[in-house]
């Protein structure tokens, strides 16, 4: 048994307040350096819908849209990820969280509370919704392109705490000097001799993985605090390395921000392509500058611009153009768990409706014969297949990677140039990725 920081838990509960008021982004940057805090916070959201259905059903608790409504709710979300997730002592944590009497009895009736008893009489969806800690409405959207089974091995793999996923990064040889003992068995046996145990990536010679549990000793590693090591996602290697940027070729990373794609279209092309790196929001921007010059990227302006009305001297500019466009992040719940509960119908077309701008701008920008990758991070056809189908005509499709899974099966056959990477098939996020080239 151990107790919760009465500060934590004070700060607990207004972050989890502003969830209940819809108010993204709630974590600051002081937040984020208090591992507790974080703890806390990921956790119940990452079983928000869990926590609150138990809530509703032995609480007989609604929450309203009054403060303090909100604050109740907030300390009875606590409350009930601590006595059914962690097994506390009920009146110890209603103590904690200064609840009177009458309240700690009532929640007693949390120890009865059985799973198996409370999914009688639910669908298939809904059991699925609530075994796994993913909306139905993301469940419902993948129906059509998913049977039930693949959707429960993607969305349950995209549950932080759950699976032996792979930790992912790569060796930044922009900063290697080549006259010194830099070589790949000289980075292993240091890894190793810090207890990380890493193999290189079966497809990408510059990518290496090991076990999460190692990702504290990277942070603290050398090689990772001078640059040299770089964490990310696999994924988001393939999507720069489609590109295949080559010395002298004018290249647009067109909404650049954090700026890891844009490093790898650097360091692919030893810092010889000319890249244009672009994002709409300007503290994104200024945030890449000393991520940039850490990893030694060059020959890379930085613009701060609407990438659906780029400056008209750019129109038929660029050699070649990555979109990674916003989404809905359907496919990276693990690592962002608030993502999961603002997935709805109004949030998709927002992000629908923006992808589809940002696919004629960059039709316009690019040369005739330029190549565009286009990717989300999204498992929703309507940000990947839905999507390029609009401009398909104007593009001959480009053959992507063997080891890409096909897209999904749209109007009776898989898109030509379009592929799929899934959390329970290649241990990545999930990615919508397409590979054109200008007619």
């Amino acid at each position: 048994m151990f107790s919760i920081n009465r500060k934590v838990i004070d700060n607990l509960i207004k972050l989890l307040i502003k969830f209940l008021e819809r108010k993204s982004g709630t974590l600051s940057n002081k937040d984020r350096r208090n591992a507790e805090l974080v703890h806390y916070y990921y956790e119940i959201l990452r079983y928000w819908n869990k926590i609150n259905f138990i809530l509703k059903r032995k609480l007989k608790f609604t929450t309203g849209p009054h403060v303090s409504n909100n604050l109740a709710t907030a300390k009875y979300l606590i409350a009930i990820y601590r006595i059914v997730w962690e097994k506390e002592n009920v009146k110890k944590v209603g103590n904690e969280l200064n609840f009177v009497s009458d309240e700690i009895d009532h929640m007693k009736n949390l120890q009865l509370f059985s799973w198996e008893q409370a999914l009688i009489g639910k669908n298939k969806i809904e059991k699925l919704s609530l075994e796994i800690a993913i909306p139905t409405f993301s469940i419902n959207k993948l129906a059509p392109v998913m049977n039930v089974e693949t959707i429960r091995a993607n969305l349950t793999l995209m549950d932080g705490k759950k699976g032996n996923k792979p930790l992912f990064f790569r060796l930044n040889d922009l900063l290697f000097d080549k006259n010194q003992q830099d070589s790949l068995d000289f980075i292993l046996k240091d890894l190793e001799e810090h207890g990380i145990n890493a193999k290189r990536d079966a497809h990408f010679t510059q990518v290496f993985y090991t076990e999460l549990k190692n990702k504290k000793k990277i942070l603290f590693n050398r090689m990772y605090k001078e640059g040299k090591l770089v964490i990310q996602d696999k994924a988001s290697f393939a999507v720069a390395h489609l590109l295949e940027p080559q010395a002298n070729e004018m290249i647009c990373d067109m909404c650049a921000a954090p700026g890891i794609k844009t490093s790898i279209i650097a360091q692919l092309s030893q810092n010889k392509a000319k890249i244009i790196a672009n994002d709409f929001s300007k503290s994104r921007v200024n945030a890449m500058r000393p991520l940039l010059r850490k990893l030694n990227v060059l020959n890379t302006n930085l613009m701060n611009s609407d990438s659906i009305q780029f400056p008209i001297r750019f129109t038929n500019f660029f050699d070649k153009i990555l979109l990674d466009a916003p989404c809905t992040g359907s496919g990276t719940f693990s690592t962002n768990p608030e993502l999961k509960w603002r997935q709805n119908e109004g949030f998709l077309h927002q992000n629908s409706i923006l992808q589809e701008k940002l696919l004629k701008s960059a039709v316009n920008l690019l040369k005739p014969s330029g190549i565009l990758v286009y990717s989300t991070c999204s498992l929703y056809p309507e940000e990947g297949e839905h999507q390029v189908l609009k401009i398909l005509n104007q593009f001959n499709p480009m053959e992507l990677p063997k080891w890409f899974s096909p897209s999904y099966y749209i109007d009776n056959r898989h898109i030509p140039g379009t592929g799929r990477l899934f959390p329970a098939t290649h241990h990545t996020k999930g990615f919508f990725i397409a590979k054109f080239k200008k007619k």
